[in-house]
């Protein structure tokens, strides 16, 4: 049972890293770009970046923003909505963790309330690496 519920986690853990590669992969981010004031320099969705500059795409044509004249980049939500996003990854590992538990099991045996806190524990850093 524990080997079943390692190799299981571990899918799941690959499954996520996988599919929030795919995502960013394939969508461009609309970000609000500030200069070092705080004043914001430009809007628009990412089109390409390199060491040097960064390009986004606006209304009209793509827009050419210098690495050193930006001071902070932010996305279109707040950061309480990427952790809301990426918390929700560690609920289903809660139930598994709790739908796993054999506390009469002779090497590792837990109960339903420690199989899912064990799972909230795994699913945290896969939901921080979800939401950003």
């Amino acid at each position: 049972m524990k080997k079943n519920f390692s190799l299981s986690m571990l899918v799941i853990f690959i499954s996520a890293l996988t599919f929030s590669t795919k995502i960013n992969a394939q969508k461009s981010i609309f970000v609000r770009v500030y200069d070092l004031s705080g004043k914001k320099i430009s809007k628009g969705r990412t089109f390409t970046v390199s060491d040097t500059s960064l390009q986004l795409v606006g209304k009209s044509e793509p827009i050419d923003i210098s690495v050193r004249s930006i001071g902070s980049i932010k996305t279109k939500h707040s950061a309480g909505n990427n952790v809301l996003i990426g918390s929700i990854a560690a609920f289903p590992l809660a139930i598994i963790g709790a739908a796993t538990a054999e506390p009469n099991a002779k090497i590792l045996g837990y109960t339903a309330g420690e199989g899912a806190a064990g799972g909230a524990l795994v699913g945290l850093p896969v939901g921080a690496a979800i939401g950003g």
